[in-house]
């Protein structure tokens, strides 16, 4: 495979992956919300790193959950509905950056990892995903938005982010635990389709996800 193609199927990857956690962010989340549930922990803890750390063990390839991070963050900016769609979007795009950094050592490839390790890996990355995404939000809104930069509250809110991130790590624990069950051979397999079937298929997945977002209430 030549590099230009390996490029060409990395970035169908990102559009389809970060496509897929966009429409899931607009759709998903906003039903957690009408239905009183936790939506950041289970899009963050479930969604967003069950996505980036699938990906990432098919690719092999970091900077791409950045990538994904930042696409799935426009279009949930792009959604008409919900509140504070600046906020949202970017505390997506905080989650993929913080992802590339946590999972950054060469040593982390998530077929390799013991049980254990992955489990512990999950847990860490739920609850630094939530907890400093959350933070990272209170400070970049104001920045994007121009409007004046308070962090007098912040402190106030820390007890209650924890808490949250708590149970974002949990079920990042859970996510890393049930990712590592899917053989190695089969993400093989699946990363490396031939490009008649792989390309329409992440083409078709980010088209279906980009208008499933234009067609929700």
């Amino acid at each position: 495979m030549t590099e230009k193609m390996k490029h060409m199927r990395l970035v169908a990857g990102i559009l389809a992956f970060g496509s897929l956690w966009g429409l899931l962010e607009c759709s998903l989340g906003d039903f957690l919300s009408d239905a009183g549930l936790p939506s950041g922990v289970v899009l963050t803890g479930f969604v967003g790193l069950g996505l980036m750390v699938l990906s990432r063990m098919l690719y092999e390839q970091r900077g791409m959950q950045l990538g994904m991070g930042l696409l799935a963050g426009v279009l949930k900016f792009l959604h008409p509905i919900g509140g504070c769609m600046i906020c949202s979007a970017l505390a997506i795009a905080v989650e993929g950056a913080l992802f590339e950094v946590l999972w950054a050592s060469p040593r982390l490839r998530i077929s390799r990892l013991d049980a254990g390790t992955a489990v512990g890996m999950g847990v860490i990355s739920g609850f630094v995903l939530y907890s400093l995404g959350y933070v990272a939000t209170q400070i970049l809104t104001p920045m994007v938005t121009a409007a004046p930069l308070s962090l007098d509250t912040l402190p106030g809110l820390l007890p209650a982010i924890f808490s949250s991130a708590t149970l974002a790590g949990l079920a990042g624990g859970v996510t890393l635990a049930m990712v590592r069950m899917v053989p190695s051979d089969v993400a093989s397999r699946i990363a490396h389709l031939k490009k008649e079937v792989y390309f329409p298929t992440a083409s078709a997945v980010a088209v279906l996800s980009w208008m499933g977002i234009l067609l929700l209430p």
